[in-house]
């Protein structure tokens, strides 16, 4: 993995001839008197501006010829994740245009997590596809006032490895990644930090009846289906503990209903985004000193196809006893996950279950790749992901529970069927949200779903601080609330 970069003080850091600095304020900060001399000494013919961002760029930021340039932002009110979109824009040309392979980012007093951000956008956005390593030679981050944002992040390091994590695991090679791969390095972190960890094989899955789970992965041999539950501070008659799982296809051909070129085939390794985003948050909390029982849970495995794969038509009975007919061999994720939410639920009794998937192509059309879905949050979560969302530059869509996206997922000749869809839009399907609803059947306790297929992957090429694949959301939120002592009830 990329160095994890510390937060220097501006007042024992000092400026390298082979360095361009950039200095970053917040939107209505006062600049010092330093930086507006540096705006007053930028080089008019070198400045650039992309909307409402315009870099004033010169030379002798440290006194001699190192290139620098000041941010400037001249348009208020607009929300971090656009910001943070404006600067990666700007960003491009900017370091282009010197020959420096070395980068600081100056956060000006006033800035927090937004800027910092900002400036870890300069750090992925041209790193290597599985980021163990950087394009730049050198990246450091500069404070003005460093304590303000130890405040706002107390957990730097952890949170930024856990997030550069993520997105090496969804952008990895399948093969690579498997379900066994992703139970070993579970496994190997529940050892290192003292954590409870659980697996189960085809056998066990067998006599235990997970029989959705079992139907999507039995195809393949590589990454057989797998059951993987790691607890922290969870205890017999403690409190309940807050419980995370995530959907683990770890590759997706669609299986027998096989995906079409258009339907993003060639990006079906991104299928594990859930597991990549609650394994890698699990694990981030735990190495931040997280306080409170915390479980993780993963069903895990890929959908392929050849003569033993899953097939339309039939109808299958899931862990909680209730029939699903497999209508569409592409709408596994939700089968995968119902087995394991009802059994992890049941055996946890968690006070909240966080689930998060790439559960549906739909999303992307409906939120378009800006935004994540989020369905069933109560209100207090719904305030504390939002705002977490307006610290760190991520945004969120919610949606509660409604009667016809349930009466969607029934079927005449089952319980359910995995094809959910409205009765007017049968060609179609439901979308995302008739796919929560899914889920929602299987929940024995309160449940809150983030459809993430849309926003983990940088589907539009634009999203900031991302170039190829996987794009880190929306993982700071969540840690951010989370870490925050955002309340389970």
């Amino acid at each position: 993995m990329i160095a994890i970069p510390k937060i220097e003080d501006a007042a024992a850091a000092n400026c390298a001839a082979d360095e361009l600095t950039v200095y970053l304020a917040t939107q209505a900060g006062a600049r010092s008197p330093a930086v507006q001399e540096l705006i007053r000494k930028a080089a008019k013919s070198l400045t650039r501006t992309t909307h409402y961002a315009t870099a004033h760029v010169g030379f002798g930021g440290d006194g001699g010829t190192a290139p620098y340039a000041v941010i400037e932002w001249t348009k208020p009110g607009a929300n971090a994740l656009e910001r943070r979109w404006v600067l990666h824009a700007l960003a491009g040309p900017l370091t282009a245009q010197f020959s420096v392979k070395k980068v600081a980012i100056h956060l000006e007093a006033g800035c927090g997590a937004e800027q910092l951000a900002m400036a870890e956008d300069f750090l992925t956005r041209g790193a290597a596809p599985l980021y163990d390593r950087a394009t730049l030679q050198g990246f450091r981050i500069i404070a003005a006032e460093p304590a303000r944002l130890r405040d706002v992040d107390p957990h730097h390091a952890a949170r930024l490895a856990g997030g550069l994590g993520f997105r090496a695991w969804v952008n990895e090679n399948p093969d690579s990644l498997t379900s066994i791969a992703m139970g070993e390095r579970l496994e190997a972190f529940c050892k290192q930090h003292g954590c409870g960890f659980e697996a189960f094989d085809v056998e066990r899955l067998k006599q235990l009846g997970m029989n959705l789970l079992l139907a999507v992965g039995q195809a393949s041999d590589r990454s057989p289906s797998r059951l993987f539950i790691a607890t922290h501070n969870v205890k017999p008659g403690g409190p309940r503990p807050l419980m995370l799982v995530g959907k683990g296809i770890t590759f997706d051909t669609g299986g027998i209903n096989l995906k079409p070129h258009e339907s993003f085939v060639n990006c079906m390794k991104n299928d594990m985004g859930g597991a990549g985003l609650m394994l890698n948050l699990f694990m981030a909390l735990v190495a931040s000193g997280y306080a409170g029982p915390l479980a993780v849970v993963v069903p895990a495995c890929e959908n392929l196809i050849d003569g033993r794969a899953m097939k339309p038509g039939a109808i299958i009975k899931s862990f909680a006893g209730k029939d699903v007919l497999i209508e569409h061999t592409d709408a596994e994720g939700r089968l995968i996950l119902a087995d394991a939410l009802h059994y992890a639920q049941r055996q946890l009794n968690p006070s909240l279950t966080i689930m998060a998937a790439t559960l549906t192509t739909a999303s992307l059309r409906q939120f378009t790749n800006f935004f994540t879905a989020v369905h069933f949050a109560p209100e207090s979560f719904q305030r504390a992901l939002t705002d977490a969302g307006k610290v760190w530059g991520e945004e969120f869509s919610f949606w509660g529970e409604f009667l016809p996206f349930l009466q969607g997922n029934k079927s005449q000749a089952a319980d359910l069927t995995n094809m959910g869809r409205m009765p007017s839009h049968a060609n179609i399907g439901g979308g995302s949200n008739v796919a929560a609803h899914f889920l929602k059947e299987f929940a024995t306790g309160p449940l809150v779903h983030l459809d993430i297929f849309a926003s983990t992957w940088n589907w539009s090429g634009d999203y900031p601080g991302a170039h190829y694949g996987a794009t880190g959301a929306p993982f700071n939120a969540l840690f951010h609330a989370l870490s925050s002592g955002l309340s389970p009830s």
